[in-house]
């Protein structure tokens, strides 16, 4: 019997090379050079003795470095490279050893190895600690950061064929929980949440969302942000984020992109085309198995069995495809791989104090389905250009365009893939001449629907980046300058949907042609349209205009060991939007799609527009002596137009105090193994301003309209109003931090830790038990609600150049947070353990299954009405010997998971790096089903099949066979835990080897720099609490599935 395979680890990419034959000629013209050439130079005879000649380079941005020391190891020879980075030893032996050293350089030691050409690319000697950070208006070097700030490079991501920025950091950034919930192209947006939830509100509404802030402009995407285009990213966790007021209580993302550096033009370009396949597909019965349970069900509740024992038996052995097919709808559907590519070429350089860069890229994604009919392209461009004016007067320019694509079929990726786990395998997807099988209700058959044959859902979505900038660099007032930037960011978004009737073919039983055994050979198909009853076309217009004016002034003074900078600001945000939605149908074709060729009957319009408006004044003042000793207060006074003027104004501190006691000489005298301790702590006010402006008044909505009197006309109408709340305020949240980083045996080990509490009141929610919803009346939300939150970070790493060729460094981190509701209004309880106040927020209300009922001895246990053995085993939480819905407990941990780490291993062997993470999350119960018709009206899943309840296996923990809702246990009916997994796991993440080709290969030709690599995203699962479905995807294996990628690329850089 066909059956779907779990993973396709054993199947090879099924996809057109055609197309990739570019890229796969660079990478294999490169690996020819650089590993196959190398051993042509080493066979050559050479002299005991011979002249070494080279360049060396600086390996971040390829130029060539002059005064470079070379020296011989163990000898007086050497010599000192020119202006252009050349140098020539003579009589150098061909064991010698060369070593090459510059001052904020790494020294590097290379064997000669009898080559006469040795060149080298060195390695600023920069150490985390001197690193800058971005902490939001300005930066500060890591050692003296006193926040709770985690940062990343942009190095090193572009080569993730991740499917976007977001993933690409998953399981890097301690306190950061980022959950993928699809593989689809163009909506793989993950969640993400910084030191867990705060606050009250669904997952998918936002009210957990950091702050995003691009450059410097908030309302940003960083989903179509190129990973090659990033500098650098910074999150803000405790009372450093304050500086951000009004939006940072969930946290700071701060990215910053790449900007030209002075020195000739550097052209890069990089690529990887990628193959992807599913991580885990869901598994659900062959026709075999699916008649053999439905006949158990129908059976055990005396009805009238849809298949008799002949049936079944002829679904087993495949003989009568035409009467008894055993359809694999999930195998019919998709690929076992598609494909994935990303293209981006950039130029940088700059000439006294002028620097520019550009970037042009391209990425595409291929959907799973065999029928190719998702798609996601985008085409990005981004200019930075700064240029001095004056010698106190600089300007710049950056410009970014984005155009994307997505293209999907008429239903949605739940109704193509969530329905073929539904869809029974006694149907026929394709009927065995091959025309699409009937529906099983409403026209779905999913082989087809995910075509284009039922029309096409067309998006397309342009954006406009811009920002002008000024720089004033006071001259007679040393330390003292001013900035000013204007932004201006226009999103064009348009969405056509022209969709179709469908055909699918119908049996004729009557024309069926028989052979011998009575088995159909061949019949005649009705062709029959199906789903919509006539063509239709939607059509949506959408404008997002943001706007974001800052003015800045910073002032920095260094005397006698004290270091002071002031920071004092001025921003303006705005927020408009628009919305135009056209529809019509009753088309005579679907050839002409134009919205003025359908029909006036049933024809729709509708729209609306939203404003926001925020303006703030900022303020920084850092301190510290000698770098020991550090202080900062932030200040940030935000006015929003959600609020009513005479509460519109919020103020937001934060206050932060740092102590290097590794410089104290006590510390030196002591405990000098800790080369490096920094105590940290914070304290600081954060706000939010959610829900829809204007709340505070009260609003009249316009109905659709009705007739009065005798007449036949339609009046539009005014409806009752809306309450006001004319007290609604800020939601303000207390951060408290307290931590230390630490490095130890000479930065041989690091150690990092965060402890801290968060306190969110004044939340937007509603009070529920003042009126409940029996009574028919709607109040307004108000700032009623608290929650509680709190948890530890702990980061540590292992750092150790094992030879001059071989380098190891290991870094892994751990986060837990978990919230608490405190206060909201919470409705009266009959029993105390159903009480939400003092839970988690979104804790799940359910029965705890704790086993199957064996036998009819075990109904001695209480039960619920009608129980028989197979079934379900609810706990009898009261102890009153019934059950009922006081036995319904709360569970935590169904909202989000409460923990969340990654593990990265990073070795550099000569030519040669390999970067390995692990990522993984902690307790997280979600369901373990998708769509509960199965039975009668749908397939069972494979764990409902394998060691369920029967007469001769009692002993098991699987329920007994069982149709849709007619059980008490069923989840629709009486939900308990039976239907949630722990979605806890640990995943092989990433994995991406690099080879860097040696520069005396490609001198000739005018490159500075070429490396090669393969890579992994989504790898593997090491350890999970299920396998019914991915553990990071959205629950219960109907919705289109995660993918694993694979990828050949290089970096190339002229």
């Amino acid at each position: 019997m066909k059956k779907t395979p779990n993973c396709f680890w054993s199947q090879w990419p099924d996809v057109s090379f055609r197309r990739l034959l570019l890229p796969v000629k660079i990478v294999v013209i490169l690996l020819f050079c650089g590993l196959v050439m190398p051993s042509y130079s080493l066979a050559a005879d050479d002299p005991q003795q011979a002249t070494v000649t080279g360049t060396v380079t600086d390996a971040t941005t390829g130029e060539a470095m002059p005064g470079v020391n070379i020296q011989v190891k163990g000898t007086s020879q050497g010599a000192i490279t020119d202006i252009a980075g050349k140098y020539a030893i003579a009589n150098v032996d061909r064991n010698a050893t060369l070593v090459f050293s510059f001052i904020g350089y790494v020294t590097q030691e290379v064997a000669a190895a009898g080559r006469a050409v040795v060149d080298m690319a060195l390695k600023q000697e920069v150490t985390d600690l001197d690193e800058v950070v971005v902490v939001g208006y300005t930066t500060q070097k890591r050692a003296n950061v006193v926040g709770s700030v985690t940062s990343l490079s942009g190095e090193g991501l572009a080569q993730i064929p991740a499917a976007n920025i977001n993933n690409a950091i998953s399981g890097r950034l301690p306190g950061t929980t980022i959950m993928q919930g699809s593989g689809e192209p163009g909506q793989q947006t993950p969640r993400i949440m910084i030191r867990g939830r705060s606050t009250l509100g669904a997952l998918n509404d936002g009210y957990t969302n950091p702050l995003i802030i691009i450059d410097g402009v908030q309302g940003r995407s960083m989903d179509e942000l190129d990973p090659a285009d990033i500098e650098s990213l910074s999150v803000l966790k405790d009372a450093s984020a304050a500086i951000y007021g009004a939006t940072a209580a969930n946290g700071v993302i701060l990215i910053t992109t790449k900007k030209g550096q002075e020195g000739r033009p550097r052209l890069n370009y990089q690529f990887y085309q990628g193959f992807m396949t599913p991580t885990i597909i869901p598994d659900v019965t062959n026709a075999y198995e699916y008649a053999t349970m439905l006949s158990e069900y129908q059976d055990a509740n005396g009805k009238t069995r849809s298949y008799t024992d002949e049936d079944i038996e002829l679904f087993r052995t495949g003989e009568d495809p035409w009467e008894h097919p055993d359809t694999d709808w999930y195998g019919d559907l998709i690929e076992k791989w598609t494909g994935t590519s990303k293209h981006t070429l950039s130029i940088d350089g700059g000439n006294r104090g002028m620097t520019y860069y550009v970037s042009l890229g391209y990425k595409s994604d291929d959907a799973i389905y065999k029928a190719s009919s998702t798609k996601y392209k985008q085409y990005n461009i981004r200019t930075k250009v700064e240029m001095p004016i004056t010698e106190w007067l600089k300007t710049g320019i950056d410009v970014a365009g984005f155009m994307v694509n997505r293209v999907y079929p008429y239903k949605s990726a739940d109704a193509i893939v969530g329905q073929s786990t539904r869809l029974v395998p006694t149907n026929w997807s394709f009927w065995p001449t091959g025309e699409p099988g009937p529906d099983i209700e409403y026209g779905d058959n999913p082989v087809e629907t995910s075509t284009f044959s039922a029309g096409k859902n067309d998006q397309k979505t342009y954006r406009l980046l811009n920002t002008l900038s000024t720089t004033i660099t006071v001259p007679f007032v040393k330390g003292l300058s001013f900035t000013g930037s204007y932004s201006f960011d226009l999103t064009n978004y348009y969405n056509k949907a022209f969709y179709q009737p469908w055909i699918l073919y119908y049996p004729n039983w009557d024309s069926a042609v028989r052979n011998s055994q009575g088995f159909i050979t061949s019949m005649e198909l009705t062709p029959t349209l199906r789903g919509l009853s006539s063509p239709q076309n939607n059509e949506r217009y959408d404008r997002t205009i943001n706007q974001t004016v800052n003015l800045n002034a910073m002032y920095q003074k260094q005397f006698g060991g004290h270091n002071l900078t002031l920071y004092a600001g001025y921003e303006q945000y705005t927020n408009d939007y628009n919305r135009l939605v056209g529809f019509r149908q009753y088309y005579i074709s679907s050839l002409i799609q134009t919205m003025d060729a359908g029909a006036d009957q049933d024809k729709n319009t509708t729209g609306y527009s939203t404003i926001y408006a925020r303006k703030s004044w900022i303020g920084r003042a850092t301190y510290d002596f000698k770098g020991k000793y550090l202080a900062e207060i932030v200040f940030r006074r935000d006015g929003s137009l959600k609020f009513p003027e005479n509460g519109r104004w919020g103020n937001f501190p934060g206050f932060l105090l740092g102590w290097r006691a590794s410089e104290e000489d006590f510390w030196k005298n002591n405990l000098g193994f800790i080369n490096y301790f920094k105590l940290r702590g914070s304290y600081g006010k954060m706000g939010m301003d959610p829900g829809d402006p204007f709340q505070y008044m009260n609003k009249f909505g316009l109905s659709s309209g009705m007739v009065f009197g005798t007449g036949t006309s339609i009046e539009t109408t005014v409806g009752p109003p809306t309450i006001a709340n004319p007290n609604i305020t800020w939601e303000t949240q207390t951060t408290r931090n307290i931590g230390f980083d630490s490095k130890w045996f000479n930065d041989l080990i690091s150690l990092n830790f965060d402890y801290f509490f968060n306190k969110r009141e004044d939340i937007l929610t509603a009070r529920d038990a003042s009126v409940p919803n029996f009574t028919g009346l709607s109040l307004p939300n108000e700032n009623i609600g608290r929650v509680d939150n709190k948890g530890f970070e702990i980061e540590a790493g292992f750092h150790k150049s094992l030879s001059s060729d071989f380098r190891l460094d290991i870094t892994g981190n751990y986060g837990f947070a978990r919230n608490k509701i405190v206060f909201y209004d919470e409705p009266a309880r009959v029993v105390p353990w159903q009480v939400r106040t003092g839970h988690p927020y979104g804790s799940q209300l359910m029965y705890n299954a704790i086993g199957i009922f064996a036998d009819e001895a075990a109904l001695k246990y209480p039960h619920w009405t009608n129980a028989k053995p197979g079934d379900v085993i609810f706990e009898d939480v009261s102890k009153d010997g019934k059950i009922n819905s006081d036995d319904m407990i709360l569970f935590d941990n169904t909202d989000s998971p409460e923990s969340f780490y990654g593990v990265t291993v990073e070795a550099t062997w000569k030519d040669f790096s390999l970067q390995a993470q692990i990522q993984g999350q902690g307790k997280f119960l979600r369901r373990n089903y998708y769509d509960n018709r199965r039975g009668e009206a749908g397939n069972y899943f494979q764990w409902n099949y394998d060691n369920r309840w029967t007469p001769t296996n009692t002993n098991t923990n699987i329920a007994r066979a069982y149709n849709r809702d007619d059980y008490y246990w069923s989840m629709d009916v009486n939900l308990s835990d039976y239907w949630y997994d722990n979605t806890a796991y640990c995943r092989l993440k990433n994995v991406v080897l690099t080879y860097t080709i040696p520069q005396n290969l490609y001198r000739g030709l005018g490159i500075s720099r070429a490396n090669v690599y393969v890579s992994g995203n989504n790898v593997a699962l090491l350890w999970t609490g299920t396998r019914k479905f991915d553990p990071e995807g959205t629950s219960g294996g109907g919705a289109y599935p995660l993918l694993k990628t694979y990828a050949i690329g290089a970096n190339i850089t002229f």
